[in-house]
């Protein structure tokens, strides 16, 4: 574990990497230098999918599988690491969404489609399929496709175990008859039926799962009575299972999560988001006696991390602006904590993978001059080998590194957030584009950023403020945003230009607006709800009227009182103000002129939401352009209308916000 790695030698000479025909590597320059008279790189080599969409590592740490882009096709590419000849399969227009080994021979893919069902609540639905792919002989298999009752679907993860010595898989799915049941199969990697496990009810929200198969717990939520309960397999393994409920709370919304095996094996890890246990991780036995809190570092975002073999909990990954590692496993902590050593303190590494014997393992790398590297690393010997970069079409000096900002709103409320600046310009009265990210209950981060890197190469700044109501800092933050939507949520926005005009970076009279999800509805509130701050606003994909909103989501949940409906709800406050903080009925007060972008396959915010506004923009003589990509989905899958997308959107931007 005494390695020092040279990354720029190792892109340069790595033998793995260099064979991958279909992941080709770029040698970068060893000065980051910016030409005065360079031109910015094409918005293809920002906005296309990144070389790897997935990567997953095989248990015995020998085989590695990627999935990649070709034009709009997905592409599985598998080799040996050590006879690195790859092979590749075209998938087609797939979303893949994940990616795993099922054993060494046979790799899971698990893809999404946009589809209606009749018993599925809602006009459309993103529905999984799970399919096992055999590479000895290329055959395909969709899981439950061959059960009666079942769609060829699955709801919740896919499971890999090891029952008698052979690798199998465990997925769930609803009984489409009777009651709906929730069903836990198994499956065996080559037989085309699966076998029953268990059979719990509809509101059955998930199960944890032993290495060996065995079915520890599951917990429900039901929502009329507004009850989580956790339930407890009693019985001996190798009997019909028994389950028992050992922990229950009365709660609409903030209800406790059931995240894992604890560390003896026996316990379940269960996450508080309400109660005196309120952000915190506890075991409880299999009595129902609740631990003292897990997690005990001072960090604000934590997550547990699992041993890759028994599934126990290890210790809790950490996320500020980049993610640490608090292993309590001797052999894990001593992993983690020769990454540093080992890739360089000033490379931002992530661990994605290990293998069963965990000193293998797939690393994610960046920084200033590495827009973001795979490698595979065998702590056992000190081999490294580099798999791909992901954006190897990008010069090393147009990489442009975020900068972590912290600024006052106008109640004194700290809001963080991240400055990027434009190449080659000095921090003086710079034209800015404010980036608000979705969710809201969501973060930025200091990582590399594709369309903030795409944005800064026009030569605009670059805000993205964790807004109040943003997760990933404290409870109270998150709860400083509720009834706050389109409200201080929105002026923390333009705080934070007032901020950076003060300081004299920012030309107050070039200043535009893009978000997507919520920061698409942020864009639309700050031509509407907050005006007179930026000369253009761009929304991907934004909500525009929380009144209709919250029905689409009513409707798609089957009920006005489900959990994402509250979930909104305590964002956006009374319901009789909905009005005042909708950008379509505010929209005569629009200040700026306004691009909507919309996927028509989009199933967390209907195309209707970007619809009603352009409508109502009309009706108020106010300018709008409306652009639609047929098939593109809410988290922009399809790469040729992400690039196409983009290049709108600078054009627009460009014309009402111009950067020169």
């Amino acid at each position: 574990m005494t390695l020092k790695l040279d990354r720029r030698t190792l892109l340069r000479f790595s033998g793995a990497a260099s064979a991958l025909g279909c992941l080709p590597l770029t040698a970068r320059a060893d000065d980051k230098t910016t030409p005065a008279s360079s031109a910015p790189p094409p918005i293809e080599v920002y906005a296309a999918t990144p070389q790897v969409d997935n990567i997953a590592l095989s248990p015995d740490g020998k085989r590695v599988a990627v999935i990649s882009q070709k034009g709009d096709d997905k592409m599985l590419v598998y080799f040996d690491i050590a006879e690195p000849t790859a092979k590749s399969i075209r998938l087609g227009p797939a979303k893949i969404r994940n990616l795993f080994w099922g054993d060494n021979d046979h790799v899971v893919i698990v893809d999404s489609q946009t589809t209606s069902l009749p018993q599925f609540t809602g006009s459309k639905q993103e529905l999984s399929l799970a399919r096992v792919l055999d590479l000895r002989t290329v055959k395909l298999r969709t899981l439950f496709d061959k059960e009666d009752d079942f769609y060829g679907i699955v709801m919740g993860p896919v499971y890999r175990v090891k029952i008698d010595g052979a690798y199998q898989l465990m997925a769930a799915n609803y009984r489409m008859q009777g009651e709906y049941n929730y069903c836990l199969y198994q499956f065996s990697l080559d037989a085309g039926r699966g076998k029953l496990a268990y059979e719990s009810s509809r509101d059955t929200e998930g199960f944890v799962v032993a290495p060996d198969g065995y079915l520890v717990a599951y917990s429900e939520f039901d929502d009329m009575r507004k009850e989580w309960r956790l339930y407890y397999n009693m019985a001996p393994h190798g009997k019909m299972e028994n389950f028992k409920v050992i922990h229950r709370m009365k709660e609409a919304l903030d209800y406790p999560s059931l995240e894992g095996l604890g560390r003896d094996g026996v316990s379940v890890v269960v996450y508080f988001s309400k109660g005196e246990a309120k952000g915190e991780y506890h075991e409880i036995s299999a009595e129902g006696v609740l631990g003292p809190s897990l997690d005990t570092s001072d960090y604000i975002s934590t997550s547990p991390l699992y041993h890759p073999v028994t599934r126990r909990l290890a210790g809790f990954s950490h996320h500020d602006d980049w993610v640490g590692y608090d292993y309590t496993d001797p052999l894990l902590k001593k992993i983690a904590d020769a990454l540093p050593q080992l890739m360089g303190d000033d490379y931002r590494t992530a661990i994605v993978e290990f293998a069963e014997d965990p000193r293998k393992m797939i690393l994610y790398g960046e920084n200033a001059e590495d827009a973001g590297t795979y490698y595979f690393a065998d702590l056992s010997t000190g081999a490294l080998q580099v798999l791909s970069q992901n954006y190897d079409n990008l010069p090393v000096e147009w990489i442009t590194e975020k900068t972590a900002v912290t600024y006052k709103a106008a109640d004194g409320l700290e809001i963080p957030g991240y400055l990027t600046l434009p190449h080659g310009k000095p921090a003086k009265d710079l034209p800015l584009i404010v980036l608000p990210h979705g969710g809201p209950q969501v973060r930025d981060f200091i990582g590399f950023d594709w369309q903030t890197e795409a944005l800064a190469s026009r030569g605009y700044a670059v805000l993205q403020p964790n807004f109040r109501g943003s997760g990933g800092y404290s409870s109270s933050f998150a709860i400083a945003g509720h009834g706050e939507f389109g409200r201080k949520m929105q002026t923390d926005l333009s705080d934070g230009v007032r901020y950076l005009v003060k300081k004299g970076m920012v030309d107050p009279k070039r200043v535009a607006i893009m978000g997507a999800s919520y920061g698409g509805y942020a864009a639309l509130g700050g031509a509407t709800l907050d005006p007179g701050i930026y000369n253009c606003a761009v929304s991907i994909a934004g909500v525009s009227d929380p009144k209709s909103f919250i029905s689409f989501v009513a409707e798609k949940t089957d009920s006005r009182s489900s959990s994402s409906v509250l979930y909104w709800k305590q964002f956006m406050g009374d319901p009789d103000t909905y009005d005042e903080i909708s950008p379509v009925k505010q929209a005569a007060r629009a200040s700026c002129p306004i691009l909507l972008i919309h996927g028509t396959d989009d199933t967390v915010v209907p195309i209707t939401q970007s619809r009603k506004m352009e409508s109502a923009l009309k009706a108020a003589g106010k300018p709008v352009e409306f652009v639609t990509y047929k098939g593109q989905d809410h988290w922009e899958t399809v790469g040729s209308s992400r690039i196409e997308m983009m290049k709108a959107a600078l054009t627009f931007i460009e014309k009402h916000n111009p950067a020169g």
